[in-house]
């Protein structure tokens, strides 16, 4: 049974294809070349492969760049060389090769030219419409996904929600508890925890959030971490941050399964370990690196470091940020190396 994904190939082959032969099969005359000695064969075959690459290019490649830099004035500067390059270069062929060779007559450069950059301008009109459209309903796809999966969540948070208030009632309770005995550690982690529950609760129902407002938050999930581990666990733990990120939203939660996944793996009880965050903002972009020494053998890491956590977020940068990230994931020996570029609002 022909597959979805194959139809919209196969029926683009079947237009060009019939265009193609139709040329062929029943036009007697096209400029100075002639169905009837076969001079018309090797121009419309060369001039159809020309007109796919003008097609295609920008159908396909200049539109989604387009759509994702938003510079009109470099858009256009490519689609029109790209157009009137292509229609030269046919013209050139066409007027140093074919009418040379199968033309008696003195053809001039210059009508040929006019001929080919109006036929190219149909080709080059159809490009257009083609690649908006399709740009403009994968793009809604796009947002019909998020809109849906983010309703997903959303029913999945109420449906597995303890009643917040009550809960942070508790923890007021614990912290006043903790600190009215003297016990600052046991009051520290309660205060850190409370906070983080009312981001994740609270603050992060958005759908983009102040850079700043997530790097204090990953700053407390860090130490909270830090002081959950036991003096006998020899771990250096580094959370490095450069550029000003006061200025720029990110979308929430983004950066933090990356770290949830190098406490979770990178800790080893045995032998020291390393986990080691960097997130610099430079311009628009945002670099986000995390390096954690390995704490079980490398097969048992691809399972696990990769798993649900990891994948979960690749989804979410796809729908969230398309076109405009990069993310790089590289396993090796003994560690774990996570880089992250992400263009900024």
């Amino acid at each position: 049974m022909l597959q979805r994904k194959h139809i919209e190939p196969l029926i683009h082959t079947t237009l060009w294809l019939t265009g193609y032969l139709a040329i062929i099969l029943w036009v007697n005359t096209l400029g100075s070349f002639r169905s009837a000695d076969g001079s018309i064969l090797l121009p419309v075959t060369i001039g159809t492969l020309l007109n796919i690459c003008l097609f295609y290019t920008i159908a396909l490649v200049l539109i989604p760049r387009y759509s994702t830099d938003k510079k009109a004035v470099n858009f256009l500067l490519s689609i029109l060389s790209l157009w009137v390059g292509l229609t030269v270069l046919e013209t050139s062929v066409d007027y140093l090769v074919f009418i040379n060779y199968y033309s008696t007559e003195d053809e001039g450069f210059g009508g040929q030219l006019v001929i080919n950059l109006l036929f190219n301008f149909i080709i080059f009109s159809m490009a257009l419409g083609y690649g908006f459209t399709k740009n403009w309903l994968r793009n809604e796809k796009q947002r019909q996904q998020l809109k849906e999966e983010m309703l997903q969540a959303e029913l999945n948070f109420l449906k597995a929600q303890v009643n917040p208030h009550f809960l942070f009632n508790v923890l007021n309770m614990a912290y006043a508890s903790a600190a009215g005995n003297g016990d600052e550690r046991t009051a520290d982690i309660i205060e850190k925890l409370a906070n983080l529950m009312r981001y994740m609760l609270y603050e992060s129902n958005v759908v983009s959030i102040e850079l700043s407002r997530e790097v204090e938050y990953m700053e407390s999930f860090i130490e909270l971490q830090k002081m959950r581990l036991s003096k006998e666990i020899q771990a250096a733990v580094k959370f490095c941050v450069e550029g000003d990120h006061s200025k720029y939203k990110i979308a929430p939660l983004i950066l933090i399964p990356f770290v949830e996944n190098a406490f979770k793996h990178g800790i080893r009880l045995d032998k020291p370990s390393d986990i080691l965050i960097k997130l610099k903002v430079e311009g628009m972009n945002l670099y986000f690196e995390v390096e954690n020494s390995i704490a079980q053998a490398k097969n048992e890491l691809g399972r696990k470091a990769g798993g649900v956590g990891l994948e979960n977020v690749k989804k979410r940068l796809a729908l969230l940020y398309p076109n405009n990230h990069q993310l790089q994931i590289s396993p090796k020996d003994d560690t774990f190396h996570t880089k992250l570029i992400l263009r900024l609002d």
